[in-house]
């Protein structure tokens, strides 16, 4: 018994350790909807934020949350730069976007950083 709870364990080890290193559908420049697509896709989604705070969306947050844009973590007030999270299973996706219109959005940046508690 004690056998098949550590062959259990090590394989479910290794599937999480697949999981992670699994490629991103993603390239620096690519338009936000294309890459958003991509990730729905490939079984992404975004995540929600601010749940549990008073967090007041501003400026160009209000603009993506009109074209339905999720995830959205927060945009700069002094350059066109938006963080947005994406979740897989147990896996977390950071993205950076860069652009001052909803159509002009581009992904610059990501990675597989999780939302810190307090923006959940």
């Amino acid at each position: 018994m004690k056998k098949y709870c550590l062959i259990l364990c090590i394989f479910s080890l290794a599937a999480n350790a697949f999981a992670s290193t699994q490629a991103i559908p993603l390239k620096k420049g690519m338009s936000y909807q294309i890459a958003t697509a991509e990730l729905r896709r490939e079984g992404w989604s975004a995540r929600t934020m601010h749940v549990k705070s008073e967090f007041t969306f501003i400026g160009i947050e209000n603009t993506l949350l009109i074209h339905g844009v999720k995830g959205i973590e927060s945009c700069a007030v002094d350059r066109p730069v938006c963080i947005l999270h994406y979740t897989k299973r147990n896996m977390c996706l950071r993205i950076i976007t860069w652009g001052e219109e909803f159509n002009e959005l581009k992904v610059d940046n990501w990675d597989r950083q999780c939302p810190t508690k307090d923006a959940l």
